[in-house]
């Protein structure tokens, strides 16, 4: 018989077997008494060139025992490469990475043409890749999606190593998207650090901030409440919403950001108009009960909230926290939210923290505001 070629091209296209089932594959050959089923080779120009079955003639040869062939034709390496992947995606010992990897390969095959047909028309391409979803029992989107995890992993030493060793590709790129956000955090942390004094100046040394805390010094004004019965008059400088907007919120942030807004019962329009001005998806709303109500012409209010929004992908610290949580008021008057709160914030988001229009001191926090060293 004509010696079979190894195509290192090829033998890289088939997913490798775990240890586990490659010894359960040599025991069976074992007993047996060779391969049970046939080795399949392209047969081109007076050469066999190995497609399907490297594990069984590596064990097979090592062994010294027999094994057949069946003999395939193709016109190109692209179209035999082609088979490979759709014979594989036909094994039942895939991951569902592996499946996704190889219809995905498939189909930007399919996307780019075969052998000398690379002119398709963009209705000839989405038709080849019709067919190769139809080939495999799936939607023609899953096969596009397929095709985008294949660019992925391929683009990606980790994930391509991960697939290889049938580790999660999605945990992975969690792991590695994780590590580009600590990456730039600590750079902040550096710029921060490299500021004599941890207040508003540090915005001049670009640091971004992966949490902001902010509590604006709202103008009532605009809401028709100059002069509400009950209502505490402020002892600081207001802003109206329109000021706040202006506030560049979003260049402070990193790309990936938290952000607590206090907000009011009254208020919570403008809130949400501000997160979508600095540009944060609104994500829930954590609301502070306080242990005794106040004055009001309504109802008398006895809680606060805190909008929490995200720029970016930025997942929590923890996941074991409610959306309430009571606490007493803030020792430094009108307006002073509890210091459980940034406990709180620290323990969920990660730094490096900004607080707009601080009242007071906190180690670790750079403060941004009027008041900010007032309470040093």
């Amino acid at each position: 018989m004509t010696e079979l070629v190894i195509d290192k091209e090829f033998a890289a296209l088939i997913p490798p077997l775990s240890a586990e089932e490659r010894q359960q594959l040599e025991e069976n050959i074992i007993e047996h008494g060779g391969a049970r089923d046939p080795l399949v080779v392209w047969a081109s120009k007076g050469t066999l060139t190995l497609l399907d079955g490297h594990n069984r003639y590596e064990i097979c040869t090592r062994l010294g025992l027999p094994f057949d062939v069946y003999e395939m034709q193709f016109k190109s390496r692209d179209e035999a490469a082609d088979w490979i992947d759709k014979n594989q995606l036909g094994r039942r010992n895939l991951t569902a990475d592996s499946f996704n990897y190889l219809l995905g390969r498939r189909a930007k095959r399919a996307m780019a043409g075969q052998g000398s047909r690379t002119d398709l028309c963009k209705k000839e391409k989405s038709q080849s890749v019709a067919q190769v979803a139809a080939d495999h029992g799936v939607s023609t989107k899953t096969a596009y999606d397929a095709a985008k995890f294949f660019d992925s992993v391929e683009n990606t030493p980790e994930l391509k190593k991960a697939l290889t060793e049938r580790r999660p590709v999605l945990q992975v790129k969690r792991e590695l998207k994780e590590q580009a956000r600590e990456a730039r955090r600590e750079e902040n942390r550096k710029k921060i650090a490299a500021v004599p004094e941890p207040d508003q100046t540090a915005v001049a040394a670009d640091a971004k901030f992966a949490t902001i805390v902010i509590d604006p010094p709202w103008d009532w004004g605009d809401e028709g409440d100059q002069d509400q019965f009950g209502r505490a008059r402020p002892d600081y400088s207001t802003m109206t919403i329109e000021q706040l907007e202006q506030l560049d919120v979003c260049g402070l942030s990193d790309e990936d950001c938290h952000i607590y807004l206090w907000i009011t019962n009254r208020s919570l329009p403008k809130g949400f108009r501000l997160l979508e001005t600095w540009g944060f998806r609104y994500i829930t709303a954590i609301t502070w009960v306080k242990p005794h109500f106040g004055m009001g012409n309504y109802f008398r209010g006895q809680t606060e909230h805190v909008l929490f929004g995200v720029k970016g992908s930025q997942p929590l610290k923890r996941k074991d926290v409610g959306t309430v949580f009571t606490a007493s008021r803030g020792d430094g008057g009108h307006s002073s939210k509890p210091k459980e709160f940034l406990d709180l914030v620290e323990s969920c988001s990660p730094g490096p923290y900004l607080e707009m229009f601080s009242r007071c001191h906190r180690d670790g926090w750079v403060l941004w505001g009027e008041d900010a060293n007032a309470s040093k």
